[in-house]
């Protein structure tokens, strides 16, 4: 505030037990009752908050950290969600390199043997690819399963309702 706004100054009347009570409080607070008023105003109208309306007043308040603490929540669970993403990620780049050099290495030994060798151990080969994916997908299925049934937010066997009989 500059100066002239400081020290210019408008009139109000109050009811006598309002500044009695204005006194007593600024006097507490070790505040001119100018400064008191000052402050309580611009508290209520800087929120644009009715004092007249108590319970109004404090059920905004209430809102108001109520929306911060959810915005709080919100972004640690977002942070959270960015961690476990990440690791998540960096597994998945992991199987997936480990997998691309064993498949070169595999090409590798291959070319040193053969062809009549290679011919002969094909019928095993193609046995074995297919006893290898049939494993691969029961893997996986117990997996997901296994994810699906433990998954966050998923009541579990024992806390679901029993059924009317």
């Amino acid at each position: 505030m500059s100066k002239l706004e400081k020290t210019s100054t408008t009139s109000a009347r109050l009811n006598a037990v309002t500044h009695h009570l204005l006194a007593k409080e600024a006097k507490r607070l070790g505040l001119s009752a100018i400064d008191y008023l000052d402050a309580a105003v611009n508290y209520f109208g800087t929120r644009g908050l009715n004092p007249v309306e108590i319970e109004a007043r404090e059920g905004a308040l209430i809102m108001q950290d109520i929306k911060r603490l959810g915005d709080r929540i919100f972004g640690y669970m977002q942070e959270q969600e960015r961690g476990l993403l990440s690791v998540l990620l960096e597994e998945l780049i992991r199987s997936r390199v480990t997998i691309d050099r064993v498949l070169r290495m595999e090409e590798i030994v291959l070319s040193t043997y053969k062809d009549e060798d290679l011919r002969s151990g094909k019928s095993k080969l193609k046995a074995l690819r297919e006893q290898n994916e049939g494993a691969i997908t029961n893997q996986l299925k117990q997996i997901f399963d296994s994810a699906k049934e433990n998954a966050p937010g998923k009541k579990k066997k024992s806390e679901q309702p029993k059924a009317d009989t």
